[in-house]
């Protein structure tokens, strides 16, 4: 008998270390239904109005983490983008990295995954993937190629994460760089949290292109019982110290039961508009309203209404070219 309760423990230790090593699959289907606008003052071009069903950045992805001993683990993750409305291709790249965690010094990770700059709005930004999302207006909104990261543990609250991008990457032989401080108190309702990227090649919301710059994020948000309100203040440069520009956002949120009311106001504008090339951005501004219904902890149906404005720097003064874009939206998003 006792060998028998021996054997049976053994066997139960092993199955239970292969579970727990066992890969997570998971994902989100995002799809919405949408009524779109837009307005172009050139005359030479024409104006659109139609519906569309639009994929929302829907993705799947498997992480897991192995121990190796009693405080040393091997962490990875794959993630791919998916096309819900069936158009375009699927399985774009989005973070994928493999690495070493520490449960005392933190975690050494390899791959391309979001620059800390990116990561440091936290849930600041209420119409993430949507045609509101604060990348049309503020820039950093990367993830790094061929990057190396470090991510401490949470000390008092506190997190630092820094990130290193290989010379291969850039157009001059420097490293791209990347890092965050964090401070997360859910008891206080509290985040708060600084990002700087330093010659990371990456996108700008004005200049129409990517580019290696420098760039400065500041985010906070505040929780007090059903309310939520957010800000963020954001820089961006060329790494020469050219083409500038500045950006915020502002947002609140406010939750009635499963419902949350949200809205969200974006603005970026350029440092010198008189530096800008013919045909990129001076400023752009998006306002968003929207509401969500919270069917169950993984599934939400959602409405909102997004307006975008595109001032753009023209070849010829007297012609105009500024851009107005709208949507109205209704749409369900399914975690799993």
């Amino acid at each position: 008998m006792k060998l028998h309760a021996l054997a049976l423990s053994v066997v139960s230790v092993l199955v239970a270390s292969q579970v727990q090593a066992a890969p997570k699959v998971y994902g989100q289907l995002n799809v919405s239904v949408e009524s779109y606008q837009k307005d172009n003052q050139n005359p030479a071009t024409d104006d659109e109005d139609y519906t569309r069903l639009q994929s929302n950045a829907s993705r799947f992805g498997v992480k897991g983490e192995d121990e190796l001993t009693a405080k040393l683990s091997a962490v990875y993750g794959i993630e791919w983008q998916i096309n819900t409305d069936g158009e375009g291709n699927d399985l774009g790249q989005r973070n994928r990295y493999v690495g070493i965690k520490h449960k005392d010094l933190g975690t050494l990770k390899f791959g391309k995954f979001d620059t800390y700059l990116k990561t440091a709005q936290g849930k600041t930004d209420l119409f993430n993937d949507f045609l509101g999302d604060i990348e049309f207006t503020i820039a950093g909104e990367d993830r790094a190629n061929n990057a190396i990261g470090y991510e401490s543990p949470s000390f008092k609250n506190f997190q630092l994460n820094v990130l290193s991008q290989t010379q291969d990457v850039a157009s001059k032989a420097t490293n791209g760089s990347s890092a965050s401080i964090v401070y997360d108190n859910q008891e206080l309702g509290l985040y708060a949290a600084l990002g700087v990227n330093q010659s990371i090649v990456g996108r700008t919301a004005l200049f129409g292109s990517t580019r290696e710059g420098d760039g400065y994020r500041l985010a906070v948000s505040y929780n007090v019982a059903d309310l939520t309100v957010n800000a963020l203040y954001s820089t961006n440069e060329k790494y020469d110290g050219n083409d500038g520009e500045k950006a915020y956002l502002l947002g609140a949120a406010y939750k009635i039961n499963d419902i949350v009311l949200k809205a969200q106001y974006s603005s970026a504008e350029a440092d010198d508009a008189n530096k800008i090339a013919a045909g990129n951005s001076i400023e752009k501004n998006v306002f968003s309203v929207g509401a969500d219904y919270n069917l169950t902890t993984k599934t939400r149906a959602f409405v909102w209404y997004t307006n975008r404005e595109d001032v753009k720097k023209d070849a010829v003064i007297v012609v105009p070219n500024d851009i107005e874009e709208s949507s109205l939206a209704l749409g369900v998003e399914h975690k799993f």
